[in-house]
């Protein structure tokens, strides 16, 4: 490999850590670190199920919660390239074949980000609501 191909394969790589920093230093929300006491709110209207829970926790993305919790919120989630998604809650599988999905609010505001994205703030209600697209 000759010198011009080496150096800019090593500028690719400094460029792309160089993006990664700032992605995580400026594009990402906010956190609040420490103990923070939040909400879950799960609501799927077919099974007439209307559950709040509210935890204590440290954690800082909604995902890590989310997934300390799994079996008690009956949770489950599927990978893809892009990251984690949300697929079922309550033991209840959203049905894409169905176009359903769980749509996620916070404080009743649609949510801004993914469930990874998403931070944890002391006092915020997280309501996953089964809809269809």
């Amino acid at each position: 490999m000759d010198k011009k191909k080496i150096l800019l394969i090593v500028l690719a790589i400094v460029l792309a850590g160089a993006l990664l920093f700032v992605y995580n230093k400026f594009m990402l929300p906010e956190t609040v670190e420490g103990e923070k006491e939040v909400s879950i709110r799960i609501i799927i209207e077919e099974e007439g199920v209307d559950r709040l829970f509210t935890y204590r926790t440290d954690h800082d993305y909604l995902y890590a919660l989310l997934k300390e919790k799994e079996e008690e919120l009956g949770a489950s989630f599927e990978e893809y390239s892009f990251g984690v998604m949300l697929a079922g809650l309550m033991d209840y599988r959203a049905e894409q074949a169905r176009n359903e999905f769980f749509h996620i609010s916070v404080n009743g505001e649609d949510a801004m980000e993914g469930i990874q994205q998403l931070p944890l703030k002391d006092g915020d209600i997280y309501t996953f609501k089964l809809m269809k697209w």
